[in-house]
């Protein structure tokens, strides 16, 4: 039997016309965590080890993603923004007008949408240091106890941040946190990728970022061991 996620906060989000509830963005993550649970059962048939594959950077981005688009799909004043790499991941349309008003936005109307929303970041945690992670293993006890978050830059805010781990060797969304409470300063300078790279530049949070994120922890897997982890 799948573990439940169990909401911690009951203050929900704000936007310009209304709130989100915290137990539709828990919701949305059970629907994430059930459909990479299915995506192991399907291609077991085929003996794909689908998480073995995915670097583990792009299968945290790509959680992200997924995450977006399932509170997109439950919540209709927020819509995933069509620029992919535009700011935030989820755009407020609760604006009486505004859901038709978009239609003449142009794409780079979204690299800095108007009306704001937002941000989705996810994160396996850092794995601290002379310690080897097998892959699909659990990472409760070999990460860092401060989480950390990257973006591309530092005006980051309104932040629901991802907390991600295996469980049972499936990739699954353990919990997550929010502020709207960043600063600049909450992010460490921009740094650029080294020559050759994949990477585009990103910043990450500071301690002062994290501690921010963990008082507003908003749900948790209950029953694998996180529990004292994430308070």
């Amino acid at each position: 039997m799948p573990s439940k996620l169990q909401i911690v906060s009951a203050e929900d989000l704000q936007l310009c016309n209304g709130k989100v509830s915290i137990s539709l963005l828990a919701e949305a993550a059970s629907n994430v965590n059930m459909r990479l649970r299915a995506a192991v059962a399907s291609t077991g048939k085929i003996k794909l080890d689908l998480y073995e594959i995915i670097d583990l950077r792009m299968l945290s981005g790509l959680m992200g993603e997924m995450f977006s688009t399932e509170v997109s799909k439950n919540e209709n004043r927020l819509i995933k923004n069509p620029n992919i790499d535009g700011y935030p991941d989820l755009c407020d349309v609760s604006k009486t007008g505004k859901k038709s008003a978009i239609n003449s936005y142009s794409l780079n109307s979204f690299l800095a949408y108007d009306d704001g929303g937002f941000e989705v970041k996810n994160t396996f945690g850092v794995k601290k240091s002379n310690t080897h992670i097998a892959q699909g293993e659990c990472r409760l006890t070999k990460i860092q106890k401060k989480l950390v978050w990257k973006a591309h830059h530092r005006e980051t805010n309104n932040l629901i941040a991802i907390h991600s781990d295996y469980v049972n060797k499936v990739p699954q969304i353990i919990a997550a946190f929010y502020t709207d409470m960043l600063e600049e300063s909450d992010w460490t300078v921009k740094q650029q990728p080294k020559e050759g790279s994949t990477m585009t530049s990103f910043c990450q949070t500071t301690p002062s970022a994290f501690l921010k994120l963990k008082s507003g922890l908003m749900f948790f897997m209950e029953g694998i061991g996180h529990e004292e982890f994430l308070r």
